[in-house]
């Protein structure tokens, strides 16, 4: 444990008002969300200084289990426990001196905003933004859920975090103790008992009701019944086998399997799938692909990745609406596209792709859009894409390497 407190800067509280922040599209020249204005590191160093000599401070800090930071009235980190030097792989908080909580986990918003972190467009849904915005504005203590998506070696890392802001004043100068406690655990966990307490237990009640209704029914109408028993087991088989594979693919062990797959054949099993699917009832599915057109990949987690498109276009849209699925090649790649004639609220953008967030709200697991980016950019070596808009609707692509 270090002897000393490790620490940055602060001045004078400059933040706008409530309705300000509620309601304007960009505040100022220089940010869309939080006041973006930052202290030089000469001043950052002269509060280091002042707070170093209270010791007390870096012990408690470093007390606390979580990624705790001391910010200034600028959201600059202040101070960093232990924890948090060691869960940003960082040797000093010297590393950290005058940077944004954001720019510190490399949040992928952090670069987006004119001042860096907390001033994008993306920076008013982070709850972690507007705990602090927050408990600067009312200097009283702030909680809430934030899901962060960083930059790591392999590409993305999807974060749930529970941030918790206090206001304290050391000296003269007025802070902000932020802790973020990471409840991914808990959020996986929620997931875990979402998918099998309400989705197979119902599917499984399904079942059951059928086999009931065969044992009193003529043989013609059990075998019906019979089909779909089937055609349910396989939806249960498929939703416990999808959860697997985004667990074996969030620790890096999911087994990759390449082979020529024809986009045309593929998207007639993604229909046929969709079919028994409730989400899918009343929505008309067309399909069209560039004859001929076939891509070199893993054929199962390609039919999940547009399985998953599909359902979440057949939810965001209303029962009679048509939904469009495209196929096709262009140069050395090829681009599957689910089109519906829903839109995407502006807010809702920003978080589309984090774990956990769900459009669906509590009914949601806040799986979907996550596994579509993660299955197709960190295994199939795609990227993934949307556009959103009154005229067109709601269109998300995905592109693949023609080979792998």
């Amino acid at each position: 444990m270090a002897s000393s407190l490790r620490v940055t800067g602060s001045n004078l509280l400059g933040l706008c008002d409530s309705d300000s922040l509620a309601g304007a599209i960009q505040l100022s020249d220089n940010t869309f969300f939080a006041p973006g204005a930052r202290d030089e590191l000469h001043v950052i160093q002269n509060e280091a200084d002042y707070l170093s000599t209270q010791k007390i401070g870096q012990t408690i800090l470093d007390a606390i289990p979580d990624i705790a930071l001391i910010l200034n009235d600028k959201r600059q980190i202040v101070a960093a426990n232990d924890h948090c030097l060691n869960a940003l792989g960082v040797a000093a908080v010297s590393e950290l001196l005058g940077l944004r909580p954001g720019e510190a986990v490399h949040c992928i918003h952090a670069t987006q905003g004119p001042s860096g972190c907390g001033t994008s467009i993306a920076c008013r849904e982070c709850g972690a933004a507007n705990a602090i915005v927050s408990c600067l504005r009312t200097q009283e203590c702030v909680e809430h859920e934030c899901r962060i998506t960083a930059k790591v070696a392999e590409g993305e890392e999807s974060m749930d975090f529970l941030a918790r802001a206090n206001f304290v004043r050391i000296g003269p100068y007025p802070l902000v103790l932020l802790v973020l406690r990471d409840n991914s655990a808990e959020k996986r966990k929620q997931a875990l008992e979402r998918l099998f307490f309400h989705d197979v237990l119902n599917t499984v009640g399904g079942m059951a009701g059928l086999a009931d209704l065969m044992t009193v029914s003529p043989a013609e109408k059990s075998a019906q019944y019979a089909v779909t028993i089937q055609h349910l087991a396989s939806s249960v088989a498929e939703e416990v086998t999808a959860y697997r594979d985004l667990v074996l693919a969030e620790a890096g062990n999911l087994a990759v399997t390449y082979s020529s797959i024809s986009l045309e054949k593929l998207l007639d099993e993604v229909l046929e799938s969709l079919g028994h699917h409730p989400a899918c009832s009343g929505r008309t599915f067309t399909t069209y692909v560039e004859p001929g057109c076939s891509v070199q990949t893993d054929h199962t987690l390609l039919r999940r990745v547009v399985i998953n498109m599909a359902k979440n276009a057949a939810e965001a849209c209303a029962r009679g609406s048509e939904i469009h699925l495209t196929g096709e090649c262009d140069g050395n790649v090829v681009m599957v596209s689910v089109n519906n004639p829903g839109v995407i609220p502006k807010p809702v953008q920003s978080q589309l792709f984090k774990r956990s967030f769900s459009t669906k709200g509590e009914s949601g697991r806040g799986l979907g859009t996550y596994s579509i980016k993660l299955f197709t950019e960190r295994y199939l070596h795609g990227t993934v894409s949307f556009e959103s808009c009154e005229t067109s609707g709601t269109t998300f692509t995905i592109t693949l390497p023609l080979s792998q």
